[in-house]
């Protein structure tokens, strides 16, 4: 089960912000960490395979409101080889 560590980082506009916080926070495999001033949003993904962790990164990117996805760090050490 990968679980990875992202940052976003959020759009000046306050509105798009919180239109990305709502939307990324009804996922439930996202975990939302404390908001870093107001533009970066630390969160961590658990999904259940290597590409629909990929998968789920790569829509992060299209969230209106969501500027850049930073990987951080991504453990798949228990992953079937």
């Amino acid at each position: 089960m990968p679980i990875s560590s992202l940052v976003l980082t959020l759009d000046d506009s306050p509105e798009l912000r919180a239109s990305a916080l709502r939307e990324v926070a009804r996922d439930p495999r996202i975990t939302l960490g404390p908001p870093l001033e107001e533009r970066w949003l630390p969160v961590v993904t658990e999904t259940g395979s290597l590409p629909e962790g990929e998968a789920l990164a790569e829509s992060l990117r299209d969230v209106p409101g969501v500027s850049f996805v930073d990987v951080v760090m991504v453990d798949f050490s228990e992953e079937e080889r």
